[in-house]
This record gives C-alpha cells, sequence and structure tokens, in this order.
C-alpha cells in the first residue's frame, strides 16, 4: 500500500467522500495530518528522486499532470474535481507509463492557520483516494510542489528559474490585463457577508471563465472616488486590478519552475489541456522539440477511447492492462504513431482530429475484431453441438454394446477438445495481429 494511502487510513479516510470530513477534526488532529501526509509523501519523492537515473531523452509515456487536469485549479467544487480526476486516471491507465501528480500540501512552516491546513488535506486526500488503483499500481506518483537539490548549483539555478519565471509571469499579467474584468464587492451586500472579488476572463485562464475570491480587505484599500452600482460593485483597475490577475500568472510561474526543476528531472513532460497554463513553457522551451511537443494538445491522446469506458472502474482498467502487457504496449505505440502522423499535417491536434482518426481507424478495427470472434464463436457452436451429439449417441449406443460407448464418447471429448484449443488459439491470434486488442479487452468488460 502506498505510504500516503496509509497515512490517510490511519485516520479513517477511506473513500472519496471521506476526504469532506477533514475541516470537522480538531485542530491537532489536521495539523498533525497535515505534517505526517507532508513527510511520507516527501520522503518518498526523494527516494525516488535519489535512486532514479536522470536521462538526456524525455520520456513520451510520463508526464506531470497541470493544476487544472488534476482538479487543483479555481473550481473547488467536489464534484467538478472528481471529474477532472476521473479523466486523468483513465488516461494514465490507459496510456501513461507514470503520471507524476503534485499534491496540494504546502511545507508544514509555510501553513497559516488550522483551515489552511484541512483544505490542503481534503484536496489531496480526494486526489489519492479516487486514484487509489493506480497509485497502489505506481502508475500516478503523488509529489509535494517541492524540487529536491543535489547540489548548491542545482539549488541556485532553482532559485534563478524561480525569480526569472515570477518576473516573465508579472509582465505577462500587465500585457493580459485588457482581457480580463475583476470587481470588487462590499461585504453588505455579498451573499456571504465578506469583501468580495469578482474575476472574469478567458477560459485558458480561469476555470468557467471566471472566480470569486473573499478577500481580507486591509483599511484604507477601499478609494473614496469609487462609485458603486446597487449590488454594491466596483471595477477594479491599475494596481489593485493588477495585484489578483497577478496571482494567477503567479501560480503558472510556480507549475512551471516546478516542471522544469522536477519533472524534467524525471524525463517526464508537462500534460495540460489549457493553452494558458504552458503559455511560459513554451516561451522557454521553444527551441527544444520534445518539450515543446509536450505543451501541444497532448490532452487529445485522451479523448480516443474515453467515450467507451467511462463506466468501467480504475481497477478494472488496471487490472486488465496488467494482465493484456503486451497488448498494451501494442497499443500505445499505434495510438502514438496514428498522432505523429496527423501532427505531421497539422501543428495542433485537436478533439475533432481525435474523433475522426477513432472513427476512420480505430472503430473499424474493433468492428472487425469483434465480427471475428463471433463469427469464431459460431464456428465453435457448431463443432461443439457435434461433439455434445457424439457424446449423447454413445450413450444411447451402450445399452446395446459396453464397446462403442468408448470409441464415441472419445471422439466428442475429442470434438470439445478441439473446440476450446482453436477458440484459444484464435485469442491468441487476434492479440498478434491487431494493435487494438487491448481495447477490445476493456470493452468486452462493460459487456
Amino acid at each position: 500500500m502506498d505510504p500516503a494511502i496509509e497515512t490517510l487510513e490511519s485516520y479513517g479516510l477511506v473513500r472519496d467522500e471521506d476526504s469532506l470530513q477533514v475541516a470537522a477534526f480538531s485542530k491537532t488532529k489536521i495539523l498533525r495530518l497535515h505534517r505526517e501526509l507532508y513527510s511520507v509523501v516527501f520522503d518518498r519523492q526523494m527516494e525516488d528522486y535519489v535512486k532514479g537515473d536522470v536521462q538526456s531523452e524525455i520520456d513520451p509515456f510520463s508526464f506531470v499532470a497541470s493544476k487544472f487536469l488534476r482538479g487543483a485549479s479555481d473550481c473547488g467544487a467536489y464534484g467538478c474535481r472528481t471529474q477532472k480526476l476521473d479523466v486523468l486516471g483513465r488516461y494514465a491507465a490507459l496510456y501513461a507509463t507514470r503520471i507524476i501528480l503534485p499534491l496540494p500540501i504546502q511545507a508544514p512552516s509555510k501553513v497559516r492557520s488550522e483551515s489552511q491546513a484541512a483544505e490542503q488535506v481534503s484536496h489531496a486526500a480526494l486526489a489519492l483516494l479516487r486514484l487509489r488503483p493506480l497509485v497502489d499500481a505506481d502508475l500516478v506518483f503523488p509529489v509535494v510542489m517541492r524540487a529536491p537539490a543535489k547540489c548548491v548549483h542545482v539549488l541556485a539555478w532553482q532559485k534563478r528559474m524561480i525569480a526569472l519565471m515570477q518576473d516573465v509571469a508579472y509582465h505577462a499579467a500587465k500585457d493580459f490585463q485588457g482581457d480580463f474584468r475583476v470587481r470588487f464587492q462590499v461585504p453588505e451586500k455579498a451573499p456571504t457577508g465578506l469583501p468580495s472579488v469578482y474575476m472574469e476572463g478567458p477560459e485558458d485562464f480561469l476555470e468557467h471563465r471566471g472566480s470569486v475570491l473573499l478577500i481580507d480587505e486591509p483599511k484604507g484599500w477601499r478609494l473614496k472616488s469609487w462609485r458603486y452600482d446597487r449590488d454594491g460593485m466596483v471595477e477594479l483597475r491599475g494596481s489593485r486590478k493588477l495585484s489578483f490577475l497577478a496571482e494567477i500568472f503567479s501560480g503558472i510561474a510556480d507549475e512551471t519552475t516546478f516542471y522544469l526543476a522536477y519533472g524534467r528531472s524525471r524525463n517526464a513532460r508537462y500534460l495540460a489541456s489549457r493553452s494558458g497554463e504552458t503559455f511560459l513553457l513554451d516561451l522557454v522551451t521553444t527551441q527544444d522539440e520534445e518539450l515543446a511537443a509536450s505543451s501541444a494538445a497532448l490532452n487529445a491522446y485522451m479523448t480516443h477511447s474515453l467515450p467507451l469506458l467511462d463506466d468501467l472502474p480504475l481497477g478494472s482498467l488496471v487490472k486488465i492492462r496488467r494482465e493484456e502487457r503486451d497488448s498494451f504496449v501494442r497499443y500505445r505505440l499505434a495510438i502514438g504513431r496514428m498522432l505523429a502522423e496527423v501532427a505531421k499535417k497539422k501543428k495542433r491536434i485537436g478533439k475533432k482530429e481525435v474523433r475522426e482518426l477513432f472513427r476512420e481507424q480505430i472503430e473499424p478495427e474493433l468492428l472487425k475484431m469483434k465480427a471475428e470472434l463471433r463469427q469464431e464463436r459460431r464456428r465453435q457452436f457448431r463443432r461443439l453441438v457435434g461433439g455434445i451429439g457424439a457424446m449423447a449417441a454413445s450413450v444411447a449406443l451402450g445399452a446395446f454394446s459396453p464397446i462403442v460407448p468408448l470409441a464415441a464418447g472419445g471422439i466428442g471429448a475429442t470434438l470439445l477438445g478441439k473446440a476450446a484449443v482453436s477458440t484459444c488459439e484464435h485469442g491468441a491470434n487476434l492479440k498478434e495481429k491487431n494493435d487494438f486488442y487491448f481495447l477490445l479487452r476493456l470493452t468486452q468488460e462493460m459487456e
């Protein structure tokens, strides 16, 4: 069992929904669980980092999950987060060698209150428990947003990279501020009774194109020149607006820095579905084809088979992948080749291209294999009936002769045995002949 999940279980957190109970823990229990969870995750992360081999080439099947894909971005709704985790989990089971999963747990020394610690533990627990079959199978590897450094030189480089990314992010916030609208609402009019800030902007940067922040309003922060509407709102401009936008872009800088400092050392690509999450990475990796590829629409891989498998439990996916190891490898390589061919013709691979790819190349192969299996079953059924008929005849003849039944029974048994062997051989042939046999096994599990 993964040590992080073992830690959660020791506190009674076993199912996905148990993550919602953390806020009801006592202050002491919350802080202790936060400290223990951070420790076990980081210790395993360090152990993996120290023993891992740093290769020159990026592994095309290993990824660092973006903030949006792992359900840790703007929307904190339980259903929204589980939906994203399910997509990420199926992608990991259907394609990845390993998904590095950064958890939203800060070092205990940086946590300001027990409510912040409770929120971090709750979100981390949901991710771990929702993806548990994959975590236990080591297909999903949980980490904290802290990059280990083997020497002072690496540490110095990390600090320079952090400063550079934050500087670029701040200037990007200034450049993009015209695309956002930021409004302040007085607490007397706000639904929560607290000072609130409403942000609207492009979906590449803001989930659902908007978010609401509850702020601790500093004394004297409001300008006397502000004119409020009937809802107690006023649009923010200048430095006040920029301060909120800077938080968005600073988060992107943190993600980018962590990937460059840790993810790349683990030979992984950055997996994202929103261009806003990768614009800094694109800026600093334009000459690196491997990393540039990671910031293109790699999420397109996710959509090629997910519509068929939404209801298949992650545990079943992992089990079939383990049983059909060779078929899985062939299927993954085939998908990679097909998408590489599409990428040569188009710079971006969108959902439309992937749907066409599935409809034109993958779906016909699945239908062909199913048809072959049905035909083989009918053929074997006829042979099976013949074998049973021979055995039945032997029983009838047995009333008249003790010798004939033995011979006839042998014939029937032989026919039945041959039918079984033929069926097994045909299944083996399908595995060898078709690169998408792994997908067939998954769809059979659904039937």
